[in-house]
This record gives structure tokens, sequence and C-alpha cells, in this order.
């Protein structure tokens, strides 16, 4: 049995009040999903807690079978990826390049923008090299990551420091209430205030710090599930991830459907696949781009995928889920459970769905509420 595992970020939404109620996921054209459906497992599965704005870092996490308690946070896995080792005891956090307003003294600011990723490069390089120059010591690191990413390790630092909101959650508001609190956060508080004063020449005028994590202790996939696995994306934090996991890690440039076939013949039990472009336009408010990626996901990538593996007249599984939801309308994730559908070859047991989405899950029999249970359920011979 080979498997391949798509986890879509940001595919999941909600109904839309004042439009008929639909998600991008219900209006797309998905012909192979919904051939699918009608042979599928379909459900619900809890990837997030009830939290204000959910972490699709850590849902990732959990959909590769490792417990969500385990986890100490994101910020390791991209520096994983790049090839930079903190030590065990170090804390790493992120830094998010944010517009701040100018006139007040610095608690009394408004966040009025958080997204830097349309920042010229060369400014970004500009940025860095002030923080870096003017905040960094021996006991405070920054490190230039890919794609606009700064990162900051806190050598034999506080691994509970203090409570630390993303920048979105502060986002056209007055940032005091989402400051850092806590028993040790008073140096963190100290570099981001500093920073607003060395960056106030510049279009991203202060650095906000969040996001805090330390190594996790987590065995190799193959050691849970004795399967030989792969990771196949161009995002950093699921690139770190596989790696740290011990899979094989393959880039999405080099063709997914390509890239997927190649690893079954080298072996691989299991190949996942994560990918976020429906999240990208989930976040811009565009819903009609987020069903279009839908589309293109089920016409381009999971066709072909399913159509190989049939005539290649071995057994295989196919399971497709969302990590968070993210209504195109809200433009930030909610912890709403996500829909997920799990199809066997060698089961022609009639699920009674003719499409699948967020409707058909929610009305479903099947929930899930600690999504590390997901995988053992899909690689399971009963499925």
């Amino acid at each position: 049995m080979k498997y391949a595992v798509f986890i879509c970020g940001g595919m999941a939404g909600r109904p839309m009040p004042d439009y008929n109620n639909i998600t991008s996921l219900s209006v797309a054209e998905k012909e192979c999903i919904d051939v699918l459906a009608k042979f599928s497992e379909i459900g619900l599965v809890r990837t997030s807690a009830f939290a204000e704005n959910p972490s699709s870092e850590k849902v990732l996490f959990s959909l590769l079978g490792y417990n969500e308690k385990k986890y100490k946070g994101g910020a390791f896995f991209p520096l994983f990826e790049m090839g930079v080792i903190p030590d065990k005891e170090d804390i790493i956090f992120r830094c998010s390049l944010v517009n701040l307003s100018s006139d007040e003294v610095y608690e009394e600011k408004t966040m009025l923008s958080c997204r830097s990723e349309y920042m010229l490069e060369y400014e970004f390089d500009c940025i860095f090299d002030e923080i870096s120059e003017n905040l960094s010591n021996d006991v405070f690191e920054f490190v230039k990551g890919r794609n606009k990413d700064i990162f900051l390790i806190w050598k034999k630092g506080e691994e509970y420091a203090g409570d630390f909101s993303p920048p979105e959650m502060a986002l056209s508001d007055c940032i005091k209430e989402y400051l850092p609190k806590g028993d040790f956060v008073q140096p963190l508080y100290d570099i981001m205030k500093k920073s607003s004063e060395i960056l106030e020449d510049y279009s991203s005028n202060a650095l906000w710090i969040w996001g805090n994590s330390s190594i996790p202790e987590t065995e190799s996939f193959e050691s849970l599930f004795g399967l030989k696995g792969s990771v196949i994306s161009d995002v950093d934090f699921a690139r770190g991830l596989g790696r740290f996991a011990g899979m094989e890690v393959l880039s999405v440039k080099d063709g997914i459907v390509r890239n997927i076939f190649d690893e079954f013949v080298k072996g691989q039990d299991i190949v996942f696949v994560y990918t976020d472009d429906m999240y990208r336009m989930s976040m811009k408010g565009d819903f009609d781009g987020k069903a279009e990626k839908i589309s293109e996901f089920d016409r381009e990538i999971l066709k072909p995928v399913v159509q190989q593996l049939k005539e290649s007249g071995e057994d295989f599984g196919i399971m497709l889920v969302s990590d968070i939801a993210v209504p195109a309308y809200l433009e930030r994730s909610v912890s709403d459970p996500v829909p997920y559908m799990i199809y066997k070859s060698n089961s022609k047991k009639k699920g009674g769905f003719s499409s699948f989405d967020e409707n058909t899950a929610a009305n479903s029999d099947n929930y899930i509420e600690k999504p590390h249970e997901l995988i053992s359920r899909f690689i399971s011979r009963h499925g």
C-alpha cells in the first residue's frame, strides 16, 4: 500500500453570511475530489484548539502524527531547514517587521501593518543589518531567514518566559495589550522598544517578537509508524519539520506529481505534500482566487496522481485535509474543525457523499478530536 497525504494550507473556510452561505471549497470545480468522495470516509478533525489565531505550524506538526503536547513552537524548524542548529537550552523566537504609528510613546502606538513580504530585498537587508549591529549581543543572536524572515536566538533563555502575541492580533489596535507579558520578558520588550528607535526611517519601523519555541523531543516518523516518508513542500517550516522527522524533503518546484512517483519508486511508503497557495489567497481576501487554487490542485495534481496510482496496479490511499480554516472574508485563521477525506483503493464501500466540503464533513458522523490520531486512522488497515 502506498500513501499520499495532501495537506492544503487554508483550504477550509466558513460559509459567507451574505453570499448564500457558500465557501471556496464548496463552489470550486473539483471533479476528482468529488469522485473520490463517493467512496471515502469524510469527517471533521479539530486541528487547532479554541485559539483566536491558530497556528498552521502546530497543526502540521500534529498532522504528521506527533502529539501536539510535545510541540514547543515552530520557529525552530525553519532554522533546522537552513542548517542552523541551536543548543537544546536555547529559545528561538520569530520576529516580524511591523509598521507602528510614529507620534505616541511606544506603549501607545498603533499597529498599522504587519506584513513585509512586499518589501524590497535591499531595504530588508538594510533593516536586518541595523537590527543585528545594534541589538545583538552575547545572549541574543539574530538570524536572517528566507523570504524576509528574522529569527532571534536567546541563548540559554527561559523556556516559559511569558506570553507573546502574534502581530496580526494587534493590527489596527493599540499595541499596549499585546506586548509581551510575563516574569522574564523585560529584555525582549527592551529589544522591541529599542528597534522602534533605530528603524524609525524605514517603511517597517519596528520589530515584533513572538512565536517562542525550543527543540522538541520526538522520534523519527519511521520509528513511530514503521513507514519511510517524504515531504514535498516549499514552505520552510514544513521542510524543516520533515527533515527533523527523518524524512526525505523535496521541492514543489521540481514537480509534485513527478516527485511523488519518484519517491514511491525509490521505496518510500508515504508522501506528504504541503502547499500554502490557498492560505495566501484567503489572507488576501480573494474568495474566487482561493476557489481557483482548489480547482487547480484537483485538476493538475490530484487527478494525475490518482490516475498513475491506479495504473500502477498497487493498492493506495489518498488523504486530503486542510490544516486550518481561513475564511477569505475574514482574512485570518479561525479555530473551526476542518474537513478531511480518506480514500482507499481497496475499499469499494460507498461513503454516501456526493462531494467534499465543509458542509458534507459537518453532516457526517466522523469527528476526530486529537489531530495526531488522523494519520494512524489513515494508515490502519481498517481505515
